[in-house]
């Protein structure tokens, strides 16, 4: 199949790298979808079971965006966030995704440095674009501090 000059595939980045996303969820059922939903849309896919695992992963593996569950072992999303946020700077995407949704927490996640926030259960579609949208929104930032 032949693409046109500047297309690029999904899971890609502007250079034609697949880029690589760490999910982080304490629910097995819930990680091999996500894994499963994510590897078929191109991206290369680390997947961690607890938020230490997260932020141990966070601080030896470069990840182009992060999603993670909210309540987990060890450390919650939250502190998976922030550890993104001082590892990795500003640009990272980070999507918290959580069974146990408020107004409040969703507030929590926004000031502690989360990009997005979604209630489970999501559509893997939904879940998609908002993770299209976020990486397009941090490649755009990057390309635009190089300047």
């Amino acid at each position: 199949m032949e693409f046109p000059a500047g297309a690029r595939l999904k899971g890609e980045n502007q250079v034609g790298e697949q880029l690589r996303i760490l999910v982080a969820d304490d629910e097995e059922r819930i990680l091999l979808l996500l894994e499963a939903n994510l590897k078929a849309a191109g991206y290369e896919v680390v997947t961690v079971h607890d938020g230490k695992q997260a932020i141990e992963a966070l601080s030896s593996t470069p990840v182009d965006a992060v999603i993670t569950d909210m309540n987990m072992p060890e450390a919650g999303g939250l502190e998976v966030t922030e550890a993104a946020r001082k590892l990795h700077g500003p640009h990272l995407p980070v999507i918290i995704i959580t069974a146990y949704g408020s107004v409040q927490n969703a507030v929590e996640a926004m000031h502690r440095g989360a990009t997005d926030y979604l209630e489970k259960p999501f559509d893997m579609g939904d879940l998609r674009a908002c993770l299209a949208k976020w990486l397009e929104e941090a490649e755009k930032r990057r390309s635009f501090e190089k300047r």
